[in-house]
This record gives structure tokens, sequence and C-alpha cells, in this order.
């Protein structure tokens, strides 16, 4: 027979034994009840059904702002996402997303303020003013100007009192860095900026001074998703150029020789650079001198960036190689003329 303390050790074991079972029983009733939770991993995106719907977040997604025009000339504003082809790099893509309301938009105002300009600047402050007024409560402006130097007068607000504030800060004098101006907007200030863009572009057309080249600059436009509006007033400057030559007191200061931003040549070569950069984008060259004003002008922007649609679709060609990708939109509506920007970079 065992003595008291043998039978108090059986006596203690046994109740360990079975608390022990009953914690491991419990454990894995719980696990039951309770669907194992996914393992979090650091920089994970949420399932998709937590995440709040935001334009221009989806890594893969290509956006495009499409403009939509009649062979008459007027707004096609009924077009469905049915209606829409989109061709990359020859091969047709299917349509994600497609927003016929008017989407929110961020305008960066890039004011030519050289010299040239000073005469026109205070219907150039007015006209942007105006654009200003014809936008939407949730677009936003931003304006910077260039002449010798580049300056970004105001952050995007949808402020109009700030507007004014900054537009009366502008001071026309020096030479223009257009393509200086043209590299640090899209480089710098459009750099992180999501959803719909877009830049006018109020210039002569010239360039005297500039660090990089055209082709950086048109380069680097290429790489944003902005369509490029250019409010031309390289006409009046062309006809300034030509009066400037045939007046020989005035070429005299130049020793007879006609300097190579007053030849025919350089302004041939500066309206097909603006054309490049507005067909690139998706944009248009509006020339001031082909308005009334440049009021007239501004409103024609403001109407088109209200009229468009905004697409987005997940190309096929999954590779990240950096190249460049050509793009092209059809319309099935007979009568209908789309445009966006001709490609972008696969990066």
């Amino acid at each position: 027979m065992m003595d008291l303390k043998a039978k108090n050790f059986v006596l203690w074991a046994a109740c360990l034994i079975f608390c022990i079972a009953a914690c491991f029983s419990y454990a894995w009733a719980q696990e039951q009840q309770v669907p194992p939770q996914e393992p979090v991993v650091q920089g994970q995106e949420p399932p998709a059904e937590e995440q709040g719907f935001r334009i221009g977040v989806a890594v893969d997604q290509v956006f495009l702002s499409v403009s939509t025009r009649s062979t008459g000339g007027g707004f096609v504003k009924n077009l469905t996402k049915e209606d829409v082809l989109i061709f990359e790099d020859g091969i047709l893509q299917k349509v994600e997303n497609f927003y016929s309301e008017q989407i929110p938009v961020k305008v960066v105002l890039l004011i030519d303020t050289s010299g040239s300009t000073s005469s026109a600047q205070v219907k150039i402050q007015n006209a942007a003013l105006e654009f200003v007024k014809r936008l939407g409560d949730e677009d936003e402006i931003a304006i910077v100007t260039f002449n010798h130097e580049i300056r970004q007068l105001l952050d995007f607000t949808n402020d109009l009192g700030k507007v004014e504030n900054a537009m009366k800060r502008i001071y026309a004098r020096g030479n223009t860095v257009l393509n200086d101006a043209i590299f640090v907007t899209f480089d710098d200030l459009l750099r992180d900026v999501e959803g719909k863009t877009a830049v006018i572009v109020l210039t002569d057309g010239g360039d005297t001074g500039s660090m990089v080249s055209f082709s950086q600059a048109i380069e680097r436009a290429g790489r944003s998703e902005s369509v490029v509006y250019i409010v031309s007033k390289l006409e009046e400057a062309w006809a300034a150029a030509i009066a400037y030559r045939s007046n020989s007191a005035a070429m005299t200061r130049f020793g007879g020789i006609t300097p190579r931003q007053l030849t025919d040549d350089y302004m041939l070569e500066m309206k097909r650079n603006l054309k490049r950069l507005a067909d690139l984008t998706g944009g248009r060259v509006l020339n001031a001198a082909s308005f009334n004003s440049i009021v007239d002008v501004y409103a024609q922007v403001a109407e088109e960036l209200k009229n468009q649609y905004y697409i987005s679709y997940v190309s096929t060609n999954k590779r990240k190689d950096g190249k460049w990708r050509k793009l092209e939109v059809r319309s099935r509506s007979l009568g209908t003329v789309l445009r966006t920007r001709q490609g972008y970079y696969a990066n």
C-alpha cells in the first residue's frame, strides 16, 4: 500500500494532467470558432474592400484625359465606355474605368514674364483670373512664372483671392528660359501630384538662355500624365522680329548680323517645338492672335477641360522596361474625333 506522501503525489499529478488537457481543449475549440488571420506583410496593401477609391493610385493603371469633338467642331458629351477603343503599341486594351462627369483638375499656369511680354501683362493677368473663375469648386491652380529665372508664385489652391494677390506680384523683364521652366514644372511641381492635371503655357515661344535643351524638357513632360496647352504669342513675336530686322538702325547694334532668335528659321523651329509638346501630351496650341482676346483663349481651354473623359486601363504588356509605349484612342461612334497623349514610359 502507498503511504500518504505517495498518494498525495499521484493526486497532484492527476490534477496537473487534467488542467493541461483542459487548456489544450479550450484552445482547440477557440481555433475552430475564429478563422485564422492572414499575416500582415510590411508595406502590403490592405484587401480591396478596405480601400477607398482614389484616382491615380493604382500602379498598374494608365490614366488618360481624352478630349472628344465631333467633326463639326463641338464637344461630344454622350460617349459610353463601349464607344472608346484604346490601343497600346497597336494592341487593343480593355477599358477599366470610364468617367464622363467632370473630374477635379489641378492646373499649372506657366506664364512667360520676360521683357517681350511686358505690354500684354495686364491682359494676361485678367485672362488668368477669368480662367480660374470658370473652373469648378474642387479644381485647383498653381502659378509659375519664368523670365531669366523661374519662380513659383502660388502652390495649388482654389482661393481666388490668393490667385489675385499672386498675379499682382508679376513684373515682366529679362530674358526667357522656356525650356528650363517646362523641365522644372514637370520634374518638381508635378512629380508627386496624383489625379488629373494640366499645364497652360503662355509664351511667345522664344528661348534665350535655358540650361536644358527642348528635347530634355519635352522628354520630362512625356513622363507625366498632364495635358499641356500652349497659349502662343509666337505670331506676334515673329512679326516684331521681321520689323526689327528691317530697321537698319536697330540692326547696327548687332553689327549688321541678324541674331538667331530673330530669324525665320528660329521662329519655325519654335513653332514646331510648341506643337510637338502639345501633341505629345494630348493638348493643343492656341494661337492668341486668332482670338479676340486672351480671355477667349483661356475660356476655350477651361471649356475643354470640363468636357474631357477620364479613362484608365491596365496594360496587357506587364514589362516595366522603361520603354516608350505608343497610344491611340478611337471611337466607335461615327463623326467623333478623340485626342489624348501620344504615349507614356513604362516605368
